[in-house]
């Protein structure tokens, strides 16, 4: 994992300013670092390095191909490396370094955009080409290595975390509203979009060529995908058992590949515990690590250990305390430069943090419960579906507008509706909302200013009806159009920027498996009805890994990765739970808003310890950044 940088701009770029661009990414890449710009300065790209292939000073970047044609920014990985490399050279390509970079270049050299479909890997990145003057930019299939971009006054800026651009002149700090009602509905900022106005995230799976006129002057061509999930059920297969293990199998040890220290997160569920297994098969003696909690309610321990001692893991715990948490959620206010607010968040960094003592790079099983019907709103999804068989679509249909338009926006008809609604959008966007509470009906009373109209205007639900027009067809079925969604907003905007902002932090690379190419289509093969039913989840998937794993650990019940948070909030002394936020919160929120998730008394648990959160952090954002508008 690496961090890049770079602008195109109608006058000379400022190389001081392009310097502190990059280096204030210098957490993900404290390698190296280097820029390059062109002759007449209107180009400059910069780079930060975290070396984990081919360490030699000939691998570092920006890179030029043998050519001298392109030059390359890049960050991520390509599993496949060394078989494009053999398959190039048979085609005469001579390379000078061990890299999977130069490997990313002359692919790319040789077969243009098409190289993308051969990449095996997670990727952010972009090639400059020197003789038409274009900048093609790219990102991987599911959003593993993040992109942003932002046209400000004249030029095109893009990096790898948005905060970057604050060191560009003149860069406008104003928030883009849609932006913030997504994140107090779902906890984050989904793709495209970014939370400052003039700024945008390059969407999974898309990629972008950005010209420059007579003038030098950047003409941005609007993003398009190179890749999409696709359902194709085979619906006469019903043992999935061998291809699943096989597939996870030959993905673990294709991603295995680094000249660093390599280990496994581990938290003794099916997702985790499988990558440690279908490593384990090749006799390699593993690290894996482990996150603990003293609440007995929240502590997975027992589970990993379980798992570590059958394939003889060296394996580390930590438990985290609650007195740990107020330094380390001021820390990563600066890292989660877009308001952030999955709980987890908080664990995943300290896991991170004691990984990074003997490891650089670590695999994980995220990416399995949205694949692979995990997450118990797939039954519920279920359930949906039968109560349909029994009552007519226009019952249906009246009952959820009386809900959306009658009911409070706490009363549990409602929420009933929602989760079992006939509006499929509504529904889905029931399942993926992180706080109701926070959902556009409850702020009409409680937003201010700007936020306020912004209400009026704009419901998060949009979204999800968005996506639900890219989603498989209706004959495909509900439970691969949540999966669909899954992938690209809740693995895209949280889970996958929650790792790669708390594991960057360190300076850690992590390789979620089951987002493995060959993962992702095997999944898109298997009938929804036979990975879940209305009473279990990921059904295909367990009963695979069943054959490797302990049954107590494949057959328990789902255990979210999160913190005691409540308890935290009721016990800790440390101001950063208690304080108001003050600032500018006030002006977009009434305060009242958050009086109204605490407990009566500061001793007592808060009544929505999310909402809580979600709104405090949300405060310290604010003052953090400070938008101007």
């Amino acid at each position: 994992m690496c961090g890049i940088v770079g602008a195109i701009a109608s006058s000379p770029i400022d190389a001081g300013v392009l310097d502190r661009m990059r280096d204030s990414l210098a957490h993900r890449g404290p390698d190296h670092s280097a820029s390059w710009m062109s002759c007449d300065g209107k180009v400059a790209l910069g780079h930060r390095r975290l070396a984990i292939i081919d360490l030699l000073p000939e691998a570092n970047q920006p890179f030029f191909s043998s050519d001298g044609r392109f030059l390359l920014v890049y960050n991520g990985e390509l599993y496949n490396y060394r078989e494009l490399k053999t398959e190039m050279e048979a085609l005469g390509v001579r390379f000078r370094t061990r890299s999977d970079s130069e490997v990313l270049l002359e692919a790319y050299r040789l077969w243009g955009e098409r190289a993308l479909l051969r990449f095996s890997g997670m990727f952010a990145f972009a090639i400059w080409d020197l003789s038409e003057r274009t900048l093609f930019c790219a990102r991987d299939r599911a959003g593993e290595k993040p992109f942003y971009y932002a046209e400000v006054a004249g030029a095109f800026l893009f990096a790898s975390e948005p905060k970057a651009f604050l060191s560009w002149p003149g860069f406008p700090r104003r928030i883009h509203y849609p932006a913030l009602l997504d994140y107090l509905a779902y906890g984050f900022v989904p793709d495209p979009k970014c939370i400052w106005e003039s700024c945008a995230k390059l969407a999974p799976g898309h990629c972008m060529m950005v010209r420059t006129g007579t003038d030098g002057s950047p003409q941005v061509v609007p993003p398009r995908p190179w890749w999409d999930w696709s359902f194709n059920p085979d619906s006469s297969e019903r043992d999935w058992t061998g291809r699943v293990l096989s597939t996870l199998t030959g993905a673990a040890r294709e991603m295995a590949i680094a000249d660093v220290p390599l280990g496994v997160f581990l938290s003794g569920g099916v997702d985790s515990s499988s990558v440690v297994a279908s490593l384990a098969q090749g006799g390699e003696r593993l690290k894996t690590f482990t996150i603990g909690f003293p609440d007995a309610a929240y502590d997975e321990r027992k589970w990993a250990a379980a798992v570590a001692e059958r394939f003889h893991t060296e394996h580390r715990e930590r438990v985290i305390q609650p007195e740990e948490t107020d330094v380390a959620f001021k820390d990563l206010l600066w890292h989660f430069d877009e308001p952030f607010s999955d709980p987890s968040f908080l664990p995943t960094y300290y896991l991170a943090r004691e990984a990074r003592r003997e490891v650089v790079v670590v695999q994980s099983g995220d990416g399995a419960d949205e694949s692979f019907a995990g997450y118990r709103k797939y039954s519920r999804m279920m359930r949906r579906i039968a109560v349909r068989r029994f009552l007519p679509d226009r019952l249906l249909s009246w009952v959820a507008r009386v809900a959306e338009t009658r009911l409070a926006a706490g009363g549990w008809i409602r929420r009933l509706s929602a989760k079992y609604g006939y509006d499929p959008a509504a529904m889905l966007a029931g399942f993926l909302t992180l706080t109701p509470c926070l959902m556009t009906s409850a702020l009409e009373t409680h937003a201010r200013g700007p936020l306020a109209l912004a209400v009026r205007h704009y419901n998060p639900r949009d979204v999800i009806t968005g996506l639900m027009q890219k989603a498989p067809p209706e004959q495909v079925g509900m439970v691969n159009t949540l999966r669909y969604i899954d992938l690209k907003h809740t693995l895209a905007g949280d889970i996958l920027v929650k790792v790669d902002r708390a594991c960057m932090a360190v300076a850690l690379e992590v390789r979620p498996v089951y987002l493995h190419r060959n993962m992702l289509e095997l999944a898109g093969a298997i009938p929804s009805g036979q990975l879940v039913d209305a009473s279990h989840t990921k059904e295909v998937l367990k009963r695979a890994v069943e054959t490797w794993l302990p049954s107590a650990n494949v057959r328990r019940g789902k255990q979210g990765f999160l913190p005691p948070l409540g308890r935290w909030m009721q016990e800790s002394s440390a101001a950063w739970w208690t304080e108001s936020s003050g600032g500018i919160l006030p002006e977009l929120l009434d305060p009242s808003l958050l009086g109204s998730f605490r407990g009566k008394r500061a001793d007592e648990a808060p009544k929505d310890p999310r909402a809580v959160l979600q709104l405090l952090l949300l405060g310290h954002w604010l003052n953090q950044w400070k938008p101007t508008g």
